[in-house]
């Protein structure tokens, strides 16, 4: 049974969303809020990537064929036409590019400063590589050759260290377009979120006051500020977001009320495709003869056109061909993860 849909994970998607867009469009001098956006939605995958796999023990194939329905189709259809875009205008296109999207490896390949939009596709890369890892963990930990507790603490502290040690080889200017990429830092957020939970799961939410939840969100957006080493930043900065996800659900009626807003709760529904296709109109904005408001708001609404006419529809269509039968088993599983 699918569980009930819970609207301020919405509402966290919608946040994640508008700070990456105002981050690319509109950005505000001395944080870079479309970093911080990823990183909101890092730990919000985190979460309920670890709620499906080890609380309510989704089958891996299941969980597989849900991923799949959900990123594949809008993903390929964003680079099969980019492709042909550019090759209508006879503009070069770098095969290293294409393939290290194409095969989710986006994140260990450099960007160029022009050329093909797809230097934003790392962070899904990062997601996906989480994926497998956090389901090879699920598969072991069921047949009991592992605690999975243990095993994500031993990432989210190989990835810290990662981290540092990162800072401590490289220039800011290298760390900031390309160690900080790869998933062996970048997944730091999702496998912190997914310990957090794993570990709350076993002795409960603690007790907290109403200002908590809010406080570590206030506290999380205050360590991304530009001066604050890339550590502190990764490991204390990201880690509030993920204690903060983690408490959401026994947090303020007032801030779930908030993250419960209808038009931030739309804008996380439509995250994923504007996400995906926002990347153009950022690189070309100037060619494209908009301003960054415009380029902004038609990012939103190419985003949600590709929602309504290809995200939803074929995703419920694999899912429907995969069959209901095998629909997640437990009902409190919110729907927001599927």
């Amino acid at each position: 049974m699918r569980g009930p849909h819970i609207d301020s994970l919405d509402g966290w998607r919608g946040l994640a969303i508008g700070c990456l867009l105002i981050g690319h469009f509109l950005p505000v001098p001395g944080i870079n809020l479309g970093s911080m956006g990823v990183d909101l939605f890092f730990v919000l995958s985190g979460w309920l990537m670890t709620r499906l796999l080890f609380v309510q023990e989704t089958p891996i194939a299941t969980f597989y064929r849900r991923r799949i329905s959900r990123i594949l189709p809008v993903y390929y259809a964003f680079i099969a036409l980019t492709l042909g875009l550019f090759a209508y205008l006879a503009l070069p296109i770098p095969g290293r590019q294409v393939a290290a999207a194409a095969l989710f490896f986006k994140n260990y390949v450099a960007a160029p400063e022009l050329g093909l939009p797809f230097g934003h596709l790392w962070s899904l890369c990062v997601e996906e590589h989480s994926y497998v890892v956090l389901s090879l963990i699920a598969v072991a930990a069921r047949r009991k050759w592992l605690e999975p507790g243990r095993a994500m603490a031993f990432l989210v502290v190989a990835c810290a260290l990662f981290s540092i040690w990162y800072w401590t080889q490289d220039s800011a200017r290298e760390l900031e377009f390309g160690k900080r990429y790869h998933s062996e830092v970048a997944a730091y957020a999702i496998f912190v979120s997914g310990w957090l939970l794993v570990h709350f799961h076993k002795r409960g939410l603690p007790a907290q006051r109403p200002l908590v939840c809010p406080v570590l969100i206030v506290l999380g957006v205050a360590l991304h500020w530009w001066s604050m080493p890339f550590p502190v930043r990764q490991i204390a900065g990201v880690g509030a977001f993920a204690l903060a996800i983690n408490l959401l659900p026994g947090t303020s009626a007032l801030l779930r009320g908030a993250l419960s807003l209808r038009a931030l709760r739309q804008l996380g529904l439509w995250s994923y495709s504007i996400y995906v296709w926002q990347q153009p109109f950022y690189d070309y904005r100037e060619a494209l003869g908009l301003s960054p408001l415009r380029a902004m708001l038609a990012a939103i609404a190419t985003g949600a056109i590709s929602f309504y006419l290809l995200e939803q529809p074929v995703r419920r269509h694999l899912n429907r061909v995969w069959g209901k039968s095998r629909a997640l088993p437990d009902a409190t599983v919110p729907t927001n993860a599927a």
